[in-house]
């Protein structure tokens, strides 16, 4: 019985695909070695690499969803692939599952029955988290948004708008970028010249590089505060501003860290990653949202397939809506999803981190 998962597996600075297949299978050897699903059939993984690119991905849900006896379609790090996929999820009537990106349409959309869910950050609470960040701890009032020209971008653009105002903070600069951008000077300009006091990012690891690399070439009274999403560290940031990471202040959001973690299933994912992978310690695991995602994601749909009794994907759909309890490692969760609501996680998940120049994500107050 498979799982299919989609992601920029050849993107050379991206680490979440490595991380969420880490997770997956940390999860498939423990549900297998307690007798699998449906009395006795193991769980098996088949992944496909879309590059980065949206048509691509869209073609490889295609051919994971027409596999024999594959249950539901993970999908990765980039948001407005997965939204892309939305339309032959629902077509197909296969689940696609987020374990990583954020945007809202992701599950806020018009096809019903939905077919996607997400064990996953949600923008409508992420951003206004990172918009609360910035208010708190670095008092700003007056705030700056970089983001970008693209499904992930617009997402975090609706909720700046609903949420920014006179009472917390207020959004008078908002500049875009497409991807493959070589420079953000002209939009960080920007903030500086309407004096935003901090500036809240959007963007994977290549434009967080270009971001810090161009704010540390700044005097330092013209490196305002930054609060970045988490797409920045899914992948090699600390290795491409290794010198210029200690001169910017910057904060990623997270959902999940392994550091200090009690909870026995985020100890045992950490110890099955290190022992697999030959890391030395749980500061190391890099993309650690991606790997907790994916580990809580395969037991809930474990657990569906056997609520179900079957492999159709229309009917472990329903059965996903009907869950029990389930203790992760991210979080306990009392009912995964219900029928009107498709995302796993809420912002009591949220925390922020700083990455170290050896790219290890420390918890912050």
């Amino acid at each position: 019985m498979w799982i299919g998962f989609d992601d920029a597996y050849s993107l050379k600075t991206n680490t979440s695909a490595m991380a969420i297949e880490w997770g997956i299978k940390a999860a498939m050897e423990e549900i297998n070695n307690n007798g699998g699903v449906l009395n006795g059939r193991p769980l098996k993984l088949m992944s496909t690499d879309n590059k980065g690119l949206s048509a691509r991905g869209k073609d490889n849900f295609v051919h994971l969803a027409g596999t024999k006896d594959l249950v539901a379609v993970l999908t990765g790090k980039f948001s407005p692939i997965s939204v892309e996929m939305l339309p032959e999820a629902h077509r197909l009537k296969v689940p696609l599952i987020s374990v990583w990106g954020s945007a809202d349409p992701i599950t806020d959309h018009e096809h019903k029955p939905s077919y996607s869910f997400r064990v996953s950050l949600k923008d409508d609470w992420g951003v206004e988290a990172m918009m609360n960040r910035l208010s708190s701890k670095y008092s700003v009032r007056q705030a700056c948004a970089i983001l970008p020209n693209t499904a992930w971008g617009r997402s975090a653009e609706n909720v700046i708008r609903q949420k920014s105002g006179p009472k917390t903070i207020q959004f008078p600069v908002v500049r875009w970028y497409n991807w493959g951008d070589p420079s953000l000077k002209e939009q960080y300009k920007a903030c500086l010249e309407s004096r935003t006091q901090g500036l809240l990012f959007v963007g994977n690891e290549k434009e967080g590089a270009i971001l810090v690399k161009e704010i540390a070439e700044q005097t330092q009274s013209m490196r305002i505060p930054v609060v970045a999403h988490w797409g920045a560290v899914g992948g090699t940031l600390h290795e491409m501003v290794a010198d210029e990471l200690s001169m910017v202040r910057v904060d990623f959001i997270q959902t999940f860290t392994f550091i200090n973690n009690k909870r026995p299933r985020a100890i045992y994912l950490a110890d099955w990653i290190l022992k697999n992978n030959g890391l030395k310690s749980t500061h190391e695991i890099p993309s650690p949202v991606g790997a907790a995602h994916a580990y809580d994601t395969v037991h809930l749909l474990a657990k569906a397939i056997d609520t179900a009794k079957t492999t159709s994907p229309q009917k472990i759909r329903d059965a996903l809506e009907k869950l029990p309890a389930f203790h992760g490692a991210v979080r306990h969760y009392v009912k995964p999803f219900t029928h009107q609501r498709h995302d796993a996680l809420d912002k009591s998940q949220v925390l922020f981190v700083k990455l170290t120049p050896s790219g290890h994500l420390i918890p912050q107050d």
